[in-house]
């Protein structure tokens, strides 16, 4: 049997198991798997130990009409327009930021500073290209030079690249 605890089915078929409403047999493989598993082993102790925990501890009665609330308010949630379910999601509550407005002042502030300064940008880059020398350009103008000077300035001098 491969390790229960490695995926979400695998680690509800383990809680399901702990509640008791596995069948025989596949109750009795768990039980085998986890005398090997050390991982199993831990997570069917730990529920094990969580749920002894909560029937210790006293907890208040639920009023008799707590279905009726509970459904009346989902079914008040479900009555509402979708748009106003959305805003509810986005909208601000207190001081604290929901992830989509975050991602959307970034975006904001992204697109203003690329507008801003992808003009300037460019406008480095052209005076970085403007400014590169090329080598073999230069050595042909300074050829272009010497050939140019008046022979009185070249007295003993050769030509480059000549001998």
């Amino acid at each position: 049997m491969t390790c229960l605890n490695k995926n979400k089915r695998g680690t509800e078929t383990l809680l399901d198991y702990c509640a008791g409403t596995l069948e025989r047999e596949r109750a009795e493989a768990i039980e085998n798997h986890a005398r090997e598993c050390a991982a199993c082993r831990a997570l069917i102790t730990a529920q094990k130990n969580l749920w002894n925990a909560l029937e210790e501890v006293d907890a208040p009665e639920i009023s008799a009409d707590f279905d009726a609330r509970l459904y009346a308010r989902i079914a008040q949630e479900e009555a509402q327009p979708t748009w106003r379910v959305w805003w509810s999601r986005i909208s601000l509550s207190g001081i604290t930021w929901k992830p989509v407005l975050t991602a959307v002042a970034a975006a904001a502030i992204l697109a203003v500073g690329l507008t801003v300064y992808a003009p300037k940008l460019q406008d480095s880059l052209r005076q970085i290209r403007s400014d590169s020398v090329d080598v073999e350009q230069l050595e042909v103008t300074l050829q272009d030079l010497e050939m140019l000077t008046p022979p009185s300035a070249s007295v003993g001098k050769t030509p480059a690249g000549k001998m």
